[in-house]
């Protein structure tokens, strides 16, 4: 890899479109949510806001949506950790996006 595209440059873009795909897709999900309310489409719970905010969820230390961190008790100090991650179609994209602004972006 070149100064240009270095390791830490692309997990920067990598992470900075996953976030704003993301935001998206739970702003796009809320849209079609509140129109299928709106035109009796299936309430806000339908196929489309599914599609865009539904996705794989992994996490760590994690139990649903209430945060149940992993503890580490060694007496003298105490650790919380928990890490979680949740996929959906317009984080990928984004991520995607993201990759090539990066590739076309920097010193020509």
């Amino acid at each position: 890899m070149t100064h240009k595209n270095s390791l830490g440059r692309l997990l920067l873009f990598i992470f900075v479109g996953l976030i704003l795909g993301g935001i998206l897709s739970e702003a796009v999900g809320a849209l079609f949510g509140e129109l299928g309310v709106l035109l009796n489409a299936g309430g806000y719970d339908n196929s489309v806001h599914h599609f865009f905010t539904a996705g794989p969820d992994f996490s760590i230390g994690f139990s649903g949506d209430t945060p149940q961190p992993v503890v580490i008790d060694l007496y003298f100090v105490k650790f919380a950790l928990g890490l979680g991650f949740k996929g959906n179609v317009l984080g990928l994209v984004g991520m995607v996006l993201a990759i090539y602004i990066m590739k076309w972006s920097g010193e020509r």
